[in-house]
């Protein structure tokens, strides 16, 4: 798309739908020419909603978060406003600038983009979901809901001991890959793969809603030095199946999530290609171990120069995160892209290298090296768009200087 615009002169007798359509359609690309267009469309239609909305994505794109905001609100002012979309964005907007009570109102509104079938079964027998303790409803025991991608649900698991220790009960509902490693490794308690008999007064509630419930904030976050503890014999097995070097550092790296979550403009170019791990070729006295499953690992090449670890065959034949976890737990730091392992090793309280996109998601903030969410995890964030190697180069700088402290 912006290679066609350098065949149009724009000028004041444009219509406002072309500098709008022409705008839009360079967000993803150049987002500060897509920027300069949708303002000049604006100019000629203010009350348009899409057009502010589209408005509030440039200027996303451009890490200008506060103007962003405000670009929303605008849209939300508007009749015709793409409203759920607008709200869910300005709601992660929010929450990346730090404004959680307000940001985790309006993330509620994410539960309006859902099929509605997803919930129907909890709908059918709960009513609407748990609104916290000021519910007038009764609640002796409360259903959990996983959502989202297993890095949320490593992540948002650590408030239900919370409402445990304040007398309620709960049953969460996980995710079948998680539910090993979360029974046996941590506090959560109940854990189920399903809706199935319940108590009278039973309420539900999604996982990522118990945030905005219990009003968090970043000076409330439970336990961020960490909440999961892999089998010990788990981790024994696999310290004899990695084979480590005596003398050396064993690192784990992992660079590529779920394909599926970065298809919309918030959440692409968290994955990093395992190229840009080469910048780490000359440490010395280093060993890795790979850790990507499924999409992206056909990207590794074991002759690239990396010194894998001598059990690296093995852990390529395992399966389940809880191998993954017993795994890391032998492993003296992690370097990662932002993807469910960083949640994984962060929540195990292992010391975490994350390396985060120039407009990272916003769970991470917008800047500083360090995330109240956990204690054990350092942020390496690009200092522009796709900038992985200077990502690279400051851990591998930080390697040389000793780390991971």
């Amino acid at each position: 798309m912006a290679e066609q615009i350098a065949d149009v002169t724009p000028g004041p007798s444009w219509p406002a739908a072309n500098w709008l359509n022409q705008g839009g359609a360079l967000i993803a690309h150049d987002p500060a020419l897509g920027q300069r267009f949708i303002g000049e469309g604006i100019k000629r239609l203010p009350e348009l909603g899409l057009a502010w909305f589209n408005l509030g994505l440039a200027l996303h794109q451009r890490k200008r978060i506060p103007a962003a905001i405000r670009a929303y609100r605008q849209a939300l002012r508007c009749q015709d406003a793409p409203r759920n979309e607008a709200f869910n964005n300005l709601a992660q907007d929010l929450l990346l600038n730090g404004q959680f009570q307000e940001g985790w109102k309006l993330y509620e509104h994410r539960l309006q983009r859902q099929p509605v079938e997803r919930y129907s079964s909890y709908l059918q027998h709960f009513g609407q979901p748990w609104q916290g303790f000021e519910d007038p409803r009764p609640c002796e025991a409360l259903i959990l809901v996983a959502e989202q991608g297993f890095g949320d649900t490593l992540q948002f698991c650590r408030l239900i001991p919370t409402l445990q220790s304040l007398d309620l009960r709960t049953n969460f509902v996980c995710q079948e890959p998680l539910a090993g490693l979360l029974r046996h490794g941590s506090r959560i308690g109940t854990i189920s793969l399903m809706l199935g008999n319940h108590a009278p007064h039973t309420r539900w509630c999604p996982l990522l809603s118990l945030p905005q419930r219990l009003n968090l904030n970043a000076g409330t976050i439970p336990t961020p030095e960490g909440y999961l503890q892999p089998c010990a014999r788990r981790i024994n097995a696999w310290a004899q199946q990695l084979q480590r070097t005596p003398g050396k550092r064993l690192i784990a790296l992992h660079w590529q999530g779920n394909p599926k979550f970065e298809r919309k403009l918030y959440s692409k170019g968290r994955s990093m290609p395992f190229e840009a791990w080469l910048g780490l070729r000359d440490l010395k006295n280093v060993e890795f171990l790979s850790i990507q499953k499924g999409a992206g690992a056909e990207q590794r090449r074991d002759d690239a120069g990396l010194a894998f670890v001598a059990g690296q065959q093995a852990f390529d034949a395992s399966f389940n995160f809880e191998d993954t976890a017993a795994a890391l737990a032998n492993c003296d730091l992690l370097l990662t892209a932002d993807s469910s392992v960083a949640h994984l090793a962060g929540a195990m309280g292992l010391p975490t290298w994350l390396a985060l996109s120039h407009v990272p998601e916003w769970r991470w903030g917008l800047d500083g090296r360090h995330t109240p969410w956990y204690s054990s995890v350092r942020l390496f964030r690009q200092p522009r768009p796709g900038a992985w190697d200077a990502v690279v180069e400051a851990m591998g700088q930080a390697l040389q200087n000793g780390g991971p402290a």
